[in-house]
């Protein structure tokens, strides 16, 4: 039996219309739709045509599926620019349904600690409640919102942010999202919380700003139907994540010695040694002291002058020498697998009628790690092929 659906959610994945499929593989949209919905089944030019373009088996149509839907589009915070692509969004949801079933699979071998950041959230959920019943000052509650997570995620510098929210819970992979998507956040039904970064060449102190920021999402915005909210609404969650990401990175004690200690305030260069330390962009530096009031009105307006004549918008100082640190969790997780024989990678792609690239695209592992866990067999003592050797 074809399943139509396995076929739309590979069209999905790879954020494809019904047209543009239909297009490459030289049929109509119709004939694209009746495909999806079961009224035909392609002819087998048509599911190698697929095969190539998907990187499955030709029996992955003619098996049962096996994936389950686990986010909804209102779970997903996107930033504003990406808001009304329903196509976007599907391919998203698909991504996420998608990348949880597999590393639900790889689990099911593994014994992973606890995921302290669901606790978190929930600590801080309560915490606004209760304020909410005491204060209708917001910012103040995202300000110890921000403090509580900083402690309960240890954090000591901000260089190791990243390597701290994947220990915490959190899976952080890097996909191509287009230009215009810088990383979205979400949580499944099950509880997992999830970061998508993009693949758009950031500095690290940059997409550090964007791992505290849907932090912030994670932690603060769990029941917000995002979907629904207009466009001043959403720039009201968006703000919030914003002074999340800024309380979360520059902890306002610390941050007022430490800046105090700089003797020209407008001054772009003078942040530097402050970048190194906090590993957070010179403008995001000056943002945060404008804020409590470090700096004069005179003062901000001079500083932003000189950022625009001295071009540090798009490229600071230290840019291309703080090195950009990649998620390594669902990486290390496979490797420990794969080397131990837990899973054995052939049969894998087997079981799911997928070949090797579809995975690599997926987890977003490249550099042919995965290459060499090919043709691999069980070496356990209770494995048939065990040579007796008297």
């Amino acid at each position: 039996m074809f399943y139509g659906e396995k076929l739309k959610d590979l069209r999905e994945l790879h954020g494809l219309s019904r047209k543009e499929l239909a297009h490459k593989i030289n049929v109509s949209e119709q004939a694209l739709w009746q495909y999806e919905n079961q009224y035909t089944v392609p002819k087998f030019e048509i599911i190698n045509e697929f095969k190539k373009i998907f990187f499955v088996k030709p029996q992955f149509f003619y098996t049962d599926p096996f994936i389950k839907p686990v986010v909804d589009i209102e779970c997903i915070a996107y930033r504003a620019d990406d808001r009304d692509s329903r196509k976007k969004a599907k391919m998203e949801i698909t991504y996420i349904n998608f990348i949880n079933y597999f590393i639900s699979t790889f689990e099911k071998v593994l014994t992973s600690p606890d995921h302290s950041l669901h606790s978190l959230r929930k600590t801080i959920e309560t915490h606004i409640y209760q304020n909410q019943l005491e204060t209708t000052d917001f910012k103040m509650t995202i300000k110890q919102a921000a403090s509580l997570a900083r402690r309960h995620l240890a954090i000591t510098e901000n260089k190791e942010l990243l390597y701290k929210l994947e220990l915490s819970g959190i899976y952080i992979l890097e996909k191509n999202m287009g230009l215009t998507i810088d990383a979205y956040s979400t949580w499944t039904k099950n509880n997992i919380p999830f970061i998508i970064l993009g693949t758009t060449k950031k500095s690290s102190v940059r997409r550090n700003f964007d791992f505290a920021h849907e932090l912030g999402h994670l932690l603060l915005h769990r029941h917000i139907d995002m979907d629904s909210l207009d466009n001043e609404e959403h720039r009201r969650i968006e703000k919030e994540a914003n002074d999340f990401a800024s309380f979360f990175l520059l902890p306002e004690d610390d941050f007022i010695q430490d800046f105090n200690l700089i003797s020209k305030k407008s001054n772009p260069d003078s942040y530097i040694e402050l970048k190194m330390k906090y590993h957070v962009s010179i403008a995001a530096l000056e943002n945060r002291a404008y804020k409590l009031k470090l700096l004069t009105y005179e003062e901000n307006r001079y500083f932003y002058s000189a950022l625009n004549r001295m071009k540090y918008r798009v490229v600071e100082p230290l840019d291309a020498d703080i090195p950009i640190v990649k998620p390594g969790k669902i990486r290390a997780m496979l490797t420990i697998i794969l080397d131990n024989h837990l899973l054995i990678l052939d049969n894998l792609l087997e079981d799911y009628s997928i070949e090797l690239p579809f995975l690599e695209s997926l987890i977003g592992i490249d550099d042919d790690i995965l290459k060499k866990y090919i043709g691999q067999t069980r070496t356990d003592y209770f494995a048939d092929n065990i040579v007796n050797l008297f």
